[in-house]
């Protein structure tokens, strides 16, 4: 073998050593970072009339007539996104949604609180609605959302670290499971926001950093 080659293997050798001490020893993690989309109609992403003459009904699920997803005194959604890949207890160091508005100058006033399913793997909406009347199990951690924010264009929610971690710290959780997202509104009166949804090409898009 050439001395040369041979020494630069060698070289290169101490410094992938030195490297993965020096890793050890200041204790450094390594981020990973991965965007993933709602990839399927209505199992994954669908909104559902919660109210209706101000009394909480949980059903009135838009099963595929309307793409859309909305926020309003009488409407929540969920989306839910498969196969995460991240091992059960990692630490979440940033999370999000993406969705793209589609609302009016009058219409893109979210007022919802947004939490995760409190389950091991989510299951499609097309089996269970968004509400905990409905059987979602609402994680104790979520994130408010009353903002304003700009239509036609793609808006990003607040942190969803909090919630997310409680789903990803439960014993069962394992890589490759669901994780479903469920914008609850507040029922208040002229807060609304409308986004587009996976037919129409507009996925909503979940970015999430970890170690």
């Amino acid at each position: 073998m050439n001395k040369k080659y041979l020494a630069g293997i060698i070289i290169v050798s101490i410094a992938v050593i030195c490297f993965i001490v020096f890793i050890l020893i200041n204790n450094i993690s390594i981020v990973h970072k991965e965007t993933f989309e709602v990839n399927d109609e209505h199992d994954n992403a669908r909104t559902f009339a919660v109210y209706d003459n101000g009394n909480l009904i949980g059903s009135g699920n838009e099963n595929g007539s309307w793409a859309l997803l909305q926020l309003s005194p009488s409407y929540s959604f969920g989306v839910k996104f498969n196969n995460i890949d991240i091992k059960q207890g990692a630490e979440i160091k940033t999370a999000y949604i993406l969705l793209y508005s589609v609302g009016t100058p009058m219409n893109r006033y979210p007022n919802c609180k947004i939490y995760c399913d409190n389950t091991d793997n989510a299951v499609n909406f097309s089996e269970i609605g968004v509400l905990n009347i409905s059987g979602r199990k609402y994680t104790i951690n979520y994130a408010l959302w009353n903002e304003t924010v700009e239509f036609e264009k793609w808006v990003k929610t607040p942190s969803l670290v909090s919630p997310i971690q409680e789903v990803i710290n439960r014993k069962n959780w394992k890589p490759g499971n669901s994780i479903a997202f469920l914008f609850i509104t507040e029922g208040k009166l002229d807060y609304s926001a409308t986004f587009q949804n996976f037919e129409n090409g507009y996925p909503p898009k979940l970015y999430v950093e970890w170690v």
